[in-house]
C-alpha cells in the first residue's frame, strides 16, 4: 500500500497542472518503479521474508529519492515521498530497525541537498528528518496500541489471535469443569503437550511470518484431527496443549499418534519443508490432580520424545523412567546411542513399509502388555524400547529380500532368520546389552520351533515373549500387500489359537485385556 501511495505522489507531481518539476522523466520513472514494487510485494506477500521486506524498503527509499530529485529539493513538499517509506518502516519493523531505515532516508536526502544546492541546509534537513521520525513514532505507538487491544479482546473471547485456538486462560477454565466431571464419573482426563520440532530453523530460514503460517496450519491440523469434544489451546510460543476428556493412557497415545501423523502428512511436501511435532501426554489421576501438574508431566514427556529423536509420542511416567535414570547416573552417551538406534530402526521401518508406524505400534502394544502383567515401571520402559528396536537388525537384509512381494526361497529365509542376531549385536555393543537378549529371542516359540536358537519354554525371556505377541498382533491388524488387515476379534482368535505353542498364553491374555 505504501509503495502505491508513493507511486501516486510521484505521478501527481509529474502531471500536476501549473507545476514545473526539475526532472519530469524521473518522476515518471519513480512512479512506475513504485507501482511495480507495490505489485511485487502484493503478489509475494505469502513468501515475504524479513530480508526481502528490508530490501523492499531500501528500494522504496531509492525511488523516493528519485522523486525528490525529479521534483526539486528546493520545493518544501518534495520530501513527501519519504513519508510513506518511513511509515512503512515503523509499521512493519521494530523501532530500532525502523530508525535505521530513517537514517538511510536522512542520508539520501542529505545527498540530494548537497548535489542540488552545493550544501546541506541544517534547518531543512533537520526539519524533514524530525518530521519523519515523529510520523513513524506515531504509527509505531498506534500499532502497539491496536495490537494490545486485539490481544485483550481475544483473551476476553478466549481465543489466541494467531491460531484461533483457545488461550491458556480458557484452557484452565475448561479444565476445572472437566476435572470435576472426571472426578464425579471416575473417568480419566488426558492432557497433551505438542511442540513443533526445530521450529527455530523455520524462523531463521524463512522468517517469522513463515513461522506464524506454520503455527496457524498446525493449529488447523489439530482442530481437524482431534475429537469433537477435545479442547485445543495455544500453550505458548511453538507449543500447543490438548485437553482430552474420558481418555486413558492408551487412548491418549492413540490420539497423540493420530495428531502427530496428521501433522507429518500435512507438511510432507510443504513449501517450508517437512515439519514434525513431538508430543507428551499425561493422564489424571495417574500423573497429577491439577492442570499445572499434568502440564508439567506432559511437558517432561514431550522433552523425552525430543531426546529420543523427535517426531514421536511419549506418555508420562514409565516412558520417562529410563531417561531419568540415565540423567541421574550421568549416562549421556547411552541416551545419544539410544536415539541413534531409534532413528535407525525407524529408517529401516520406512524402507520396508513407507512409514515408521510398525515399530511404534509394536512398542506401544508391548508396553501395554508389560504394564498389564505388573512389571516394574523401569522394566516396562525397557520392554517398550526393545520392542521399538526389535527389527533394527533388518538393516543387514538385502533389498531383494526386504522388498520382495512374493514368497521367499529357502536361501532368502536364511537371511531373514539372521536379523534378530544382527539386531542383538547392535544393542550389545551399545549401552543396551540387556535389551539385546530380548531382541535376539523375539522370534523364538515356546515349543522350540522358532529361530534363531530354537529355545523352549522358559528359555525364552518373558520380555521377548511380550514383544513376539505385540509384533504378531500389529502385523495381523495392519494392511499388507497380500492381504487386508484383520479385525481385533480375528487377530485375538489367531493369538489364542497359537497360545501354548508359539505364544505365551498369559502374555496373549494380558494384551487382549489391555486392549479391551
Amino acid at each position: 500500500m505504501a509503495a502505491w501511495l508513493g507511486a501516486l505522489v510521484a505521478l501527481v507531481a509529474a502531471l500536476l497542472p501549473g507545476e514545473h518539476p526539475a526532472h519530469r522523466s524521473l518522476l515518471l520513472v519513480s512512479a512506475a518503479g513504485a507501482a511495480a514494487l507495490g505489485a511485487a510485494l502484493w503478489l509475494s506477500e505469502a513468501r515475504l521474508t524479513p530480508l526481502r521486506a528490508h530490501l523492499a524498503v531500501i528500494l522504496a527509499t531509492v525511488l523516493a529519492t528519485l522523486t525528490v530529485v525529479g521534483w526539486g529539493a528546493e520545493r518544501g513538499y518534495g520530501t513527501l515521498a519519504y513519508t510513506w517509506v518511513a511509515v512503512a518502516a515503523f509499521l512493519f519493523f521494530s523501532g530500532r530497525l525502523a530508525l535505521l531505515h530513517v537514517a538511510l532516508i536522512a542520508t539520501a536526502y542529505g545527498g540530494v541537498l548537497l548535489a542540488q544546492r552545493g550544501e546541506i541546509p541544517a534547518n531543512a534537513w533537520l526539519a524533514t528528518t524530525t518530521s519523519l521520525v515523529g510520523a513513524g513514532l506515531l504509527v509505531s505507538v498506534a500499532r502497539y496500541y491496536v495490537a494490545g487491544l486485539v490481544r485483550r479482546l481475544n483473551e476476553a473471547a478466549g481465543k489466541d489471535p494467531l491460531t484461533g485456538l483457545a488461550t491458556r486462560r480458557a484452557l484452565a477454565e475448561v479444565f476445572d469443569v472437566e476435572l470435576e466431571r472426571a472426578r464425579r464419573s471416575e473417568r480419566p482426563l488426558a492432557v497433551l503437550v505438542i511442540d513443533v520440532d526445530r521450529f527455530k530453523r523455520i524462523n531463521d530460514r524463512f522468517g517469522h511470518r513463515a513461522g506464524d503460517e506454520v503455527l496457524s496450519e498446525i493449529a488447523q491440523v489439530i482442530e481437524r484431527s482431534k475429537r469433537a469434544f477435545d479442547l485445543a489451546a495455544r500453550h505458548g510460543g511453538e507449543e500447543f496443549a490438548l485437553l482430552a476428556p474420558d481418555c486413558d493412557e492408551h487412548g491418549a497415545y492413540q490420539l497423540a499418534e493420530r495428531l502427530r501423523e496428521a501433522v507429518e502428512r500435512h507438511f510432507a511436501r510443504h513449501q517450508y519443508g517437512p515439519v514434525a511435532v513431538s508430543i507428551g501426554a499425561s493422564v489424571h489421576p495417574v500423573h497429577g490432580e491439577t492442570l499445572e501438574a499434568l502440564l508439567a508431566a506432559a511437558d517432561q514427556a514431550m522433552y523425552a520424545a525430543k531426546r529420543l529423536g523427535r517426531n514421536r509420542v511419549v506418555i508420562s511416567s514409565a516412558e520417562l523412567e529410563t531417561a531419568r535414570t540415565a540423567e541421574r547416573s550421568g549416562e549421556e552417551r547411552a541416551t545419544v546411542e539410544l536415539a541413534a538406534l531409534v532413528d535407525l530402526a525407524e529408517a529401516v521401518d520406512r524402507l520396508g513399509s513407507g512409514s515408521a508406524s510398525h515399530c511404534r505400534r509394536v512398542a506401544r502394544f508391548a508396553e501395554l502388555t508389560a504394564r498389564e502383567l505388573g512389571l516394574p515401571a523401569q522394566r516396562v520402559e525397557q520392554v517398550r524400547l526393545a520392542a521399538l528396536l526389535h527389527d533394527v537388525g533388518t538393516i543387514a537384509l538385502p533389498d531383494s529380500v526386504e522388498q520382495k512381494a512374493g514368497p521367499l526361497s529357502d536361501e532368502e529365509w536364511e537371511f531373514v532368520r539372521t536379523h534378530p542376531v544382527v539386531g542383538a549385536r547392535m544393542l550389545e555393543v551399545s549401552e543396551q546389552r540387556e535389551l539385546g537378549a530380548w531382541v535376539r529371542a523375539h522370534h523364538e516359540h515356546l515349543d522350540g520351533t522358532g529361530y534363531p536358537l530354537g529355545l523352549h519354554g522358559d528359555e525364552v525371556p518373558l520380555e521377548a515373549r511380550i514383544i513376539a505377541v505385540a509384533d504378531a498382533y500389529e502385523a495381523m491388524t495392519s494392511d499388507r500387500p497380500y492381504r487386508p488387515a484383520m479385525s481385533h476379534d480375528e487377530a485375538a482368535a489367531e493369538l489364542r489359537a497359537a497360545a501354548g505353542s508359539r505364544f505365551d498364553r498369559r502374555v496373549v491374555e494380558a494384551l487382549l485385556r489391555a486392549l479391551a
